[in-house]
């Protein structure tokens, strides 16, 4: 019973600070300065409930000299009431609570730290933006989440300057995290920093700048990121610097300028590995600019030049270089170069809505001719499945009892089917019918049966997601 009363006084005491903060009528004099000393009591009482109503009453209490008193409190507190009390104090928005919030980014305490760094989020300026990032750098899971979206949050002068300054003299680590927050952050005038940065020998400073300069460079700096990309010698980091190249490039909307400055280090280019970059970079753009240019280094005398020329290819928009695939297909006697241009040729088939159905068709099997193994038929199978037409599916039919490609060859009839039902019914269940009492995986019997339904009005007159 004593233990109860003391709550229920507690409780009165607290109620008695909450109507001083927040009073009603006419405020006491002197009640702000008593409602701060009650909260601090109940802060100091180690009784759960008292600290968690206490804390309640912490956003409400105005003045410098409260926060200052609430921060020097906070080593005293056990987690929970840091956690909960750093969040109060936050919300309250006086920085004057920074250093003992930033003390306890050092908590043994892990969800303590990661309310800390939160905090500094909404509290930090510039001098936060060191500690953060090296946080960053240093942690993991939910701590590492929390100080990272804390750099990225942190408001006030010179923030900006003081992430773009740390650039420059951090290790590699702490670097790359700062780069990433230049990335989130949208600091346009870090361009050069990042160019600068691009150049460093650590792979993931590289990697991390090219990546974040995809977001923030403009078509003004597509030539520099040219010469960049051609002094990269990390595989990983060069594959980031065409796709960085290519997207800035096509920001611009002028199809014959998003391949100029690419077009024009070409002549003056040194080595396959460079010139093999620059076309990789013709075919992510995508314009017809650099579509000749690709069509003649599919005949190059380098090996190298030819693959690049055929995966640029593969890469085009249109289906406009489907020929030039299917005639390296043909004629190459590099075994990749075959495989790697009949799969190219397979992805522009599917680009292709202008042919007659039935050439389409054709062009399909032509592709199941040059497939050199199973493999190879599965994928234009998966192709013909996207072509809707009475012409497709009969070519499909052939394959259904085909033993290597069955399933693949059902999967593609079944969308194929779904696709022409409204004008070709009877033709649409006569194979469902089919692939619906024989398809050994279940999914695909489940397909069939859905568009049977829906040619037989059960279902809604769409494609069932798993069709499309």
């Amino acid at each position: 019973m004593v233990e109860r009363s003391n709550g229920f006084c507690w409780m009165v005491v607290l109620l008695v600070a909450a109507w001083a903060v927040c009073p009603v009528g006419p405020r006491p004099a002197g009640a702000g300065q008593d409602s701060l000393g009650i909260v601090m009591e109940a802060l100091k009482s180690g009784d759960p409930d008292m600290v968690a109503v206490a804390i309640g009453l912490v956003r409400d209490i105005s003045g410098e000299a409260a926060t200052k008193a609430l921060a020097a409190e906070l080593p005293n507190l056990p987690p929970t009431g840091q956690v909960q009390l750093i969040s109060a104090l936050a919300d309250r928005g006086d920085r004057l609570a920074l250093p003992a919030i930033m003390k306890l980014t050092q908590s043994p305490d892990a969800d303590v730290r990661i309310t800390a760094y939160k905090a500094m989020g909404q509290l930090g300026d510039a001098s936060s933006v060191m500690p953060l990032a090296e946080a960053s750098a240093k942690a993991t899971g939910a701590e590492q989440k929390a100080a990272a979206e804390s750099l990225s949050r942190l408001r006030g002068e010179g923030v900006d300057e003081a992430i773009l300054a740390g650039i420059g003299t951090a290790e590699a680590a702490v670097k790359a995290e700062l780069i990433g927050a230049v990335g989130r952050r949208n600091i346009v005038s870090g361009v050069s920093t990042l160019m600068v940065a691009a150049q460093e020998p650590e792979t993931k400073v590289q990697r991390e700048a090219f990546r974040v300069l995809k977001v923030i460079a403009g078509q003004g700096d597509v030539a520099g990121l040219v010469q960049l990309l051609m002094g990269v010698k990390t595989g990983s980091v060069r594959s980031e610097a065409e796709r960085t190249v290519a997207a800035v490039a096509k920001r611009t909307e002028d199809p014959n300028a998003q391949v100029s400055a690419v077009l024009a280090a070409l002549p003056g280019v040194d080595g396959d590995l460079n010139r093999a970059s620059l076309l990789n970079v013709l075919g992510k753009i995508g314009s017809n600019r650099g579509l000749d240019v690709l069509k003649k280094a599919i005949s190059d005398e380098s090996e190298s030049i030819r693959e690049a020329a055929i995966r640029a290819l593969s890469e085009w928009p249109t289906g406009e270089p489907a020929t030039e695939l299917l005639k390296a297909a043909v004629v190459s006697e590099n075994p990749t170069h075959k495989v790697l241009a009949l799969r190219g040729y397979i992805q522009l088939l599917g680009l292709a809505t202008d042919l007659p159905a039935s050439w389409k068709v054709a062009l399909y099997e032509l592709g199941m001719e040059l497939s050199p193994n199973v493999q190879e038929k599965k994928r234009v199978l998966s192709g013909l499945g996207s072509a809707a037409s009475v012409e497709a599916l009969a070519a499909i039919e052939r394959y259904l009892n085909d033993a290597q490609v069955r399933t693949e060859a059902q999967a593609a009839a079944v969308r194929i089917a779904s696709a022409i039902a409204a004008e070709h019914p009877e033709k649409a269940r006569a194979v469902l019918q089919k692939i619906a009492a024989t398809a050994e995986l279940e999914i695909v019997r489940n397909q069939a049966q859905t568009a049977l339904d829906v040619i037989d009005g059960k279902r809604p007159e769409v494609i069932p997601e798993t069709l499309q």
